[in-house]
């Protein structure tokens, strides 16, 4: 098989396809697998879904669309596929339930009837677990290019090892730079919180690190971790559901421990010596300005309680040295003023637990000449900030090191856990749609039959149940007409007959506590029609009626097909498919108020069946058995509200009700 043998895959669809999945080959397996929501990067979902269904059937030789002959059978199809789609917690497992299809192979329903098993499995297995939750949180992977270092560089004193670097495309990553003097060193220091340098060792600038390692995730860490930073939320949830999926004993889930202990790394936040750093480094500007505020009003107090006294020696001193009052005052305060700087580097260390050497930039940005009011050092404040900024990037820089060294491998790991959680939830949906509605699965038999009990109809909301059976030792009859009272449930049981049968066909189990079922080439579906036609409609509606005069295998199910034309012309018309679908391996069921006139009209034995009601209740509701009668002539509607009316009435009124009645006997 080659993309361009599958319909609509012309050569940019083609050339698209493999820009994505980077070969023929791959894109070729994606469709096989049913990845719907790779393929919408490039398609619409409609070309995505016809693909993924065509190139399946391709491989078991038959077309998605050939089982569902008519719109109305598609219908309730796309009813089938709705109701389990909303099982499914992914959008991956949702498209891919949009892929399968009804057909007769039956190798492809032993493959779909042998999934089942797994996903019913893994459904009770799951059951209450918490598992939905957390694959509910699952999405598609995303890819995007790394963002650029700005706060570090990389220096390289070799123009050979620049080029190199360049060429993996490290210039993208982070800035890269020749260096060729010691001075240029020095001003990438000052330029940078950090910098490493690619050559012999040097003894540099303080922020320049001699490079231990040339590869990315040493010198750009964030390059390799950028796509799991970016799908963290994801990976978590993944990673927590494969553990959780390994405990409960799905055996794939297994081989996950080591790349989820990854996962929770990047997730952790327990460095505490950072976090004391940058805590410092948030608050030091604001504190010291607190204290420097609060170490001049101390001061000035002390000051305005104190007083300046002039010895002899002190006053020769002022006449014959020429040293002023400020030299007295400064010795004669330089006691107050050390006791009150000192008391406020203490609060400064307390209030922002500064440890061992961190407190001498204190004497830095504190000068200790006397002075009044005290001024501090701005650029030893500064120079202290940048040396908290490398210390905490230093840090920061160590651990993600140790993440991408870990992580570096791990990109197709990560895709392949999603992709096997999305798979694992597409079997979940299936197995919780299957045990949700109490489903069982069919037994296939090789002879024309469909037998039912307990049927379920999965449009409804409070359904009664119904059984019924055509083609089975206790009903040989594989042609019916359907008889019975107007919003009796025969359109109902009309619609539960396909529901039965497409989810059958689709290798899934069907809305019944038994049954028994044939495999059918085509199925058509009938319905209701609209008053009568005109001519040209008339003559379209008998033309798509004619698919009945074909051999193959089907079932076909009509809903009133009375209303086509007048009641006798249209009795007829009914009887010749159901002599034509008679004579071949076919079932049928037609809904109509013409048994009589139809059985009267058919060359073969046609069975009529019929929906009765035991009455009407005090509301004119019908009392009604849903389940057909074999070989029973249902009474209509009007029949049972006369009869009620003859019952109830007094007279005169009875004697006309009575005559109405009549004509119905």
């Amino acid at each position: 098989m080659k993309l361009v043998d599958l319909p609509g895959v012309g050569s940019r669809i083609r050339e698209r396809l493999i820009e994505h999945y980077g070969s023929e080959e791959s894109a070729l397996q994606a469709i096989l697998d049913g990845d719907v929501t790779g393929l919408t990067r490039g398609l619409s979902e409609r070309q995505a879904l016809l693909l993924v269904q065509y190139a399946r059937g391709m491989k078991y030789g038959i077309k998605p669309d050939d089982f569902l002959a008519t719109d109305e059978v598609f219908r309730v199809y796309q009813m089938l596929i709705a109701r389990i789609e909303s099982y499914a917690h992914t959008e991956y497992a949702r498209h891919k339930i949009a892929t399968l299809f009804p057909s007769s192979s039956e190798t492809l329903l032993a493959e779909n009837r042998k999934m089942i098993e797994t996903a019913i499995e893994y459904a009770r297995l799951t059951q209450g677990q918490g598992i939905s939750n957390l694959l509910s949180m699952i999405k598609p992977l995303r890819e995007r290019a790394p963002s650029r270092v700005r706060e570090r560089a990389v220096a390289v004193s070799s123009a050979k090892a620049f080029q190199q670097l360049k060429a993996r495309g490290l210039d993208k990553l982070i800035d890269l730079y020749l260096t060729e003097s010691p001075r240029e060193l020095v001003d990438l220091a000052a330029s940078y919180s950090h910098v490493s340098f690619v050559g012999e060792e040097i003894d540099g600038p303080p922020g320049i690190e001699l490079a231990l390692s040339l590869d990315e995730w040493y010198l750009a860490p964030e390059a390799a971790l950028g796509f799991f930073t970016d799908n963290l939320d994801t990976l978590l949830h993944a990673t927590k559901a494969a553990l959780k999926l390994r405990d409960l004993g799905v055996r794939s889930f297994a081989k996950w421990d080591g790349f989820a202990r990854c996962i929770c790394k990047l997730n952790e936040r327990d460095d505490c010596e950072a976090e004391r750093l940058s805590r410092i480094a948030e608050r030091l500007g604001e504190c010291v300005r607190d204290a420097a505020s609060w170490l001049n009003d101390e001061l000035k107090k002390k000051i305005e309680m104190s007083s300046l006294t002039l010895g002899g020696n002190d006053l020769l001193m002022v006449m014959t040295r020429g040293e002023g009052v400020q030299e007295l005052f400064e010795l004669q305060m330089k006691g107050l003023f050390h006791e009150a700087l000192l008391e406020a580097k203490v609060r400064i260390a307390r209030d922002l637990e500064l440890k061992g050497p961190e407190t001498v930039w204190l004497d830095e940005i504190f000068p200790e000449k006397v002075c009044f009011p005290l001024e501090i050092n701005r650029q030893a404040l500064h120079s202290f900030e940048q040396e908290l900024r490398s210390r905490i990037e230093e840090r920061g820089l160590k651990a993600r090191r140790e993440l991408a060294r870990d992580l570096e491998d791990k990109k197709g790991a990560a895709f392949e856990l999603v992709r096997a959680l999305m798979e694992f939830d597409f079997l979940l949906a299936l197995g919780g749609f299957a045990l949700e509605e109490e489903l069982c699965m069919p037994e296939i038999a090789k002879e024309p039959c469909l037998s039912f009990e307990c049927g379920r109809n999965l449009s409804l909301n409070k359904p009664d149940l119904v059984s019924y059976s055509l083609g089975t030792m206790d009903h040989p009859e594989k042609v019916v007409i359907l008889s019975g009272v107007n919003s009796g449930g025969k359109t109902s049981l009309l619609d539960l007959i396909a529901q039965i049968v497409i989810l059958g066909h689709m290798g899934l189990p069907v809305p019944a506590r038994l049954c028994k079922m044939s495999l059918y080439q085509e199925m058509y579906y009938f319905s209701k029609s609209r008053g009568t036609l005109t001519a040209g409609a008339f003559e379209t509606a008998i033309r798509k009626f004619s698919v009945v005069e074909n051999k193959k295998q089907k079932l076909v199910l009509a809903d009133e097909l009375e209303a086509i034309t007048e009641p006798g012309a249209s009795a007829r018309i009914i009887a010749c498919m159901l002599d034509e679908l008679n004579c071949s391996d076919s079932l049928a069921v037609f809904v109509s108020h013409l048994a009589e006139d139809i059985r009267r009209y058919a060359e073969t034995a046609v069975r009529v069946d019929g929906i009765d009601a035991e009455g009407l209740d005090e509301k004119n509701n019908l009392i009604v058995n849903r389940s057909p009668k074999y070989n029973y002539l249902a009474k209509s509607t009007p029949e049972l509200i006369l009869d009620r009316l003859v019952r109830s009435a007094k007279s005169p009124e009875r004697e006309f009700y009575a005559r109405l009645l009549a004509k119905f006997r």
